[in-house]
């Protein structure tokens, strides 16, 4: 139901869908697999057997197809996978594991070199019985320390408090202070390493989400606004002319709600946003007859009229086009 139901809503965007494209396409076949397993290996058993006359239907597993399609079915498993991401702390957690894992590969090699040294190390002295001084060893160390790999699989399990294997070898005092010596570095030292290790790159990747998130919602909202900016300066411009003349700006400033609108998409009160359009507001192209030397060209190539002390004149004539103002916001 929720595979037709979603197929309905999407349409042909359903099989096309890049975003979602490999979870379209899986959980089609695990709904495929279901229907077939469910529903038509029984449905032609009973036909076979009501029909045809057989007493039990053909055997369909002949070759494990059957087998192979319950089997797939496992796959649904991997929807916790998608699950996971749209729960956005756990997603970050588990991106935390993945980054960790990365990390950890150094600690292991690490861990499996200590160990290495140590399964010699214990082999000589515990194995052939060096650490007794000459007396009877027990048979419990030579057991658990006969080779170089049983040995490295009981220092193992000692890493990881299984200290049965190392009970025998502390009967003595030199097996007291060696079972001490390798506890302090394996489980204190080594663990220590890979638990900071993990927790840093945890912290770490936990942030870089977070910064990534903040981001996407700065981009987000950035975009939101640039598009209230704009519907609202349509609705004033009325000769589309794709600025804002210096009559209809009054006018905009005039209509209380369009002014609120103005200053809740720009984050500007009234005094600020009269100031900004006079810093970016620009006298219109024309045809002038005065001397050069009493006209400048801005950045955008519109001429505007100056007096000989340099202000502007005609400013009822000055126009302000969308993406300048929209341009200064961004600046802030």
């Amino acid at each position: 139901l929720e595979l037709a139901a979603r197929i309905k809503s999407s349409g042909c965007s359903y099989w096309i869908d890049r975003n979602n494209l490999l979870w379209n396409y899986l959980d089609f076949v695990i709904v495929a697999v279901g229907v077939v397993d469910l529903w038509l290996t029984p449905a032609i058993a009973l036909f076979q057997t009501e029909v045809l006359g057989a007493e039990d239907g053909v055997e369909m597993d002949s070759n494990g197809i059957i087998s192979l399609l319950r089997l797939m079915r496992l796959f649904r498993i991997l929807r916790l996978v998608k699950l996971v991401k749209t729960i956005q702390p756990l997603y970050r957690l588990l991106l935390g594991v993945i980054d960790s894992l990365k990390a950890m590969q150094w600690v292991m090699l690490l861990t499996i070199l200590m160990l290495y040294g140590g399964a010699i190390f214990w082999r000589s002295l515990v194995g052939k019985g060096l650490i007794y001084m000459g007396s009877q060893a027990p048979d419990g160390p030579s057991e658990h320390f006969r080779s170089v790999p049983s040995a490295l699989f009981s220092l193992f399990r000692l890493m990881n408090g299984d200290t049965e294997v190392a009970e025998t070898t502390c009967t003595t005092t030199a097996g007291k202070l060696l079972f001490v010596a390798f506890m302090v570095v394996a489980n204190w030292a080594i663990l220590a390493i890979l638990t900071s290790v993990v927790s840093d790159n945890m912290i770490a990747s936990s942030s870089k989400v977070l910064e990534e998130e903040a981001e996407k919602e700065a981009e987000r909202k950035h975009q939101l606004r640039i598009g209230r900016l704009r519907a609202l300066f349509r609705e004033v411009d009325t000769d589309c002319s794709g600025a804002i003349s210096s009559q209809e700006w009054d006018a905009l400033l005039m209509d209380k709600g369009l002014l609120h609108e103005l200053s809740d998409a720009a984050a500007l009160d009234r005094r600020d946003l009269q100031e900004l359009f006079n810093c970016i507001a620009i006298q219109p192209r024309r045809n002038h007859t005065r001397p050069p030397s009493k006209y400048f060209s801005d950045d955008e190539g519109d001429i505007t009229a100056r007096s000989q002390g340099g202000r502007l004149r005609n400013t009822d004539a000055r126009i302000m086009h969308y993406d300048a103002f929209i341009e200064e916001l961004q600046d802030e």
